[in-house]
């Protein structure tokens, strides 16, 4: 028997490094393929979250909605309504920004606060002070710059104007 131990002592060693090696390569395995599957969760989290981001062009028909609303409130003397709306209109501005910080090669990023930070404080400060006057100066100051930026965004045919017919005849605008 002491004979046979020093001869099967390399033997065991040799068998119990196989089996060791073969459970961390089965464990290095399952690693890489967990890490595999998490980054293809991941990729589709990604494409399915990209798939829910709202277009350019569904959030400037949002902010075209909240500026004729503006405009209606405020030529009604409804300035918390105008405020409001204001409001609506720059959070959707960040939100273009957000998503669609460029589009079709243009920098959205770059044009809309350049070309609207000015236009958007005089309508803030018409609206905080209650002057029409003011307002509708102001008003038409962004609407130019809102046609400016969708020039400069290589899409000249859209241009905002002043309302010229009633729209939204389901809400009051009157205080």
């Amino acid at each position: 028997m002491k004979k046979i131990l020093p001869l099967l002592a390399p033997l065991l060693f040799a068998a119990c490094f196989t089996a060791l090696s073969g459970c961390a390569a089965q464990q290095q395995n399952t690693s890489v393929a967990s890490t595999a599957a998490l980054e293809a969760e991941i990729a589709k989290l990604k494409s399915d979250v990209d798939d829910l981001k709202p277009g350019l062009g569904e959030i400037m028909g949002v902010i075209q909605q909240h500026h004729a609303k503006m405009y209606y409130a405020a030529t009604k003397d409804n300035w918390p309504l105008a405020d409001y709306e204001l409001g609506e209109i720059q959070e959707s501005l960040d939100d273009a920004v957000k998503f669609n910080p460029t589009f079709k090669g243009a920098p959205v990023a770059d044009l809309v606060p350049s070309l609207t930070k000015a236009s958007l404080a005089q309508v803030h400060d018409a609206i905080a002070k209650k002057d029409k006057k003011a307002f509708l100066s102001a008003y038409n100051s962004l609407s130019s710059s809102c046609s400016n930026c969708h020039k400069a965004a290589n899409h000249p045919f859209i241009q905002i104007q002043t309302p010229t017919d009633a729209q939204f005849s389901d809400q009051k605008f009157t205080p």
